[in-house]
């Protein structure tokens, strides 16, 4: 039987494919991890791997899927606008650990943080350089959540690790609806050229699905376009 946000996700490609402006790129769902039925299953692997005890929050919207991705792009004359989301599963995500990094650990501060991310959601099909993380500390409740972009480095996101994966079906992966929960920062690189592209984004999503109310994401992009253009 389906987890509840297993039947989410489905439920989110099926709307995506059945608009024809929009292009599937790729959609494949990956090997089911059935036998780990419950987050608690999960959290006894964890356990087995890192001697910090798993966030209670990393229950939230509990999948299955040892990998699941999708790719989407918008048909001319907005082929501009694009999507895309590779989640694993979340115990997965900790018994990798640390994944390989251009930026040197023992030489900067963001490389010894990159070595602490446990990445559970990348941009493969689109090659965008960026991914999502979380950072597990002695904080039982939630962990940190991050986002690493090439251009810019990691940045830390406001949001907790289950309303991420249901603000990224909401945004159907739209490429960089990560800065809008990121500190408004004029100095943020990735976050200012960013900014545009989501603006159109979001336009697009708000015609094609009027049934999703995409407001608290708008006023997040007013204040961060506010902010990067130099207003208070």
């Amino acid at each position: 039987m389906e987890t509840e946000y297993e039947l989410k996700l489905r439920n989110t490609v099926k709307e995506v494919q059945a608009r024809s402006s929009i292009r599937t790129n790729k959609y494949d769902r990956g090997p089911l991890a059935i036998y780990l039925k419950r987050a608690e299953d999960a959290f006894e692997i964890i356990r087995m791997v890192q001697d910090i005890p798993p966030p209670a929050e990393l229950a939230g919207n509990f999948h299955r899927f040892s990998n699941l991705s999708f790719s989407w792009r918008a048909l001319e004359p907005f082929d501009k606008i694009a999507g895309e989301f590779h989640i694993v599963h979340i115990a997965e995500a900790v018994v990798r650990g640390p994944q390989p990094s251009a930026i040197d650990p023992a030489t900067s501060e963001a490389g010894q943080l990159i070595e602490e991310f446990r990445i559970f959601e990348t941009h493969p099909v689109g090659g965008t350089g960026t991914y999502s993380a979380l950072r597990l500390t002695h904080n039982e409740v939630s962990p940190e959540i991050w986002y690493f972009d090439l251009r810019q480095g990691p940045s830390r996101l406001h949001i907790s690790y289950s309303d991420y994966l249901d603000v990224m079906l909401r945004t159907k992966g739209l490429y960089d609806w990560q800065y809008l929960f990121a500190e408004p920062d004029k100095d943020n690189y990735g976050m200012s050229v960013s900014l545009p592209y989501l603006r159109d984004g979001l336009d697009f999503l708000a015609r094609e699905f009027p049934e999703d109310d995409l407001s608290d994401l708008r006023d997040r992009l007013a204040e961060r376009t506010r902010v990067t253009d130099g207003g208070a």
